[in-house]
Formats: C-alpha cells, sequence, structure tokens
C-alpha cells in the first residue's frame, strides 16, 4: 500500500497535529449538515486502510492559491493520476450540465 503525503509546506508532525480535545471541539462545533459530511469523509478514508481496498487522493488548499498539498490514500503516482483525471472529467461535466448549448455561445 502507499500512503504519500506530497506537499511543499512543512509537513505536521504528530507533536504538531491537533490534540483530542480540539479535534472534538472542533467537530462539535460543526453543523449537522457538516458532521454528516465529515461522517461520510471518514467512512471514506477508513475504506482506503486495512480491509478496504478503496485508493484516494487528497486535494488541501484553497482555489485562489498557486499551492496545493497532496496526499494518497493506498495508490501510486500513476493510480493517483487516474483518479484525478476521473474527477476533472466528474466536475467539467458537472460544470457544462444545464448550460446552453455551444451554438448560443457565437
Amino acid at each position: 500500500m502507499n500512503y504519500n503525503n506530497y506537499s511543499e509546506k512543512k509537513q505536521a508532525g504528530f507533536e504538531d497535529m491537533m490534540t483530542q480535545e480540539e479535534l472534538e471541539r472542533r467537530v462539535g462545533s460543526m453543523s449537522d449538515e457538516e458532521q454528516a459530511h465529515f461522517k461520510l469523509l471518514i467512512h471514506k478514508i477508513v475504506m482506503c486502510y486495512g480491509d478496504g481496498n478503496a485508493q484516494g487522493v487528497f486535494i488541501i488548499g484553497r482555489a485562489e492559491d498557486a499551492m496545493a498539498g497532496v496526499v494518497t490514500l493506498n495508490c501510486n503516482e500513476m493510480e493517483a493520476s487516474q483518479l484525478m483525471l476521473a474527477a476533472n472529467d466528474f466536475f467539467g461535466f458537472l460544470n457544462v450540465l444545464g448550460a446552453p448549448p455551444k451554438e448560443n455561445f457565437n
């Protein structure tokens, strides 16, 4: 299994990570909708470990920034690239869903 962290910024070591208390505080301050989404996210992450055979790529950053951190879950660089291409195609489709036909842009 491949678990890699590709980020140009300083990587958080275990000593720099969030404490259990901070995690509980942040989760506790989430709305019900945010907590449901977070629960789904945790389920998807867990499926990449142990007996799970899922693969994942996390891209963490801000859209307006030129940099983002990438963490792969249970995949190598080629598989991560394939996952990101599939995601790009999916979001490209969503962006044009419901858009007027291209003939209307002339």
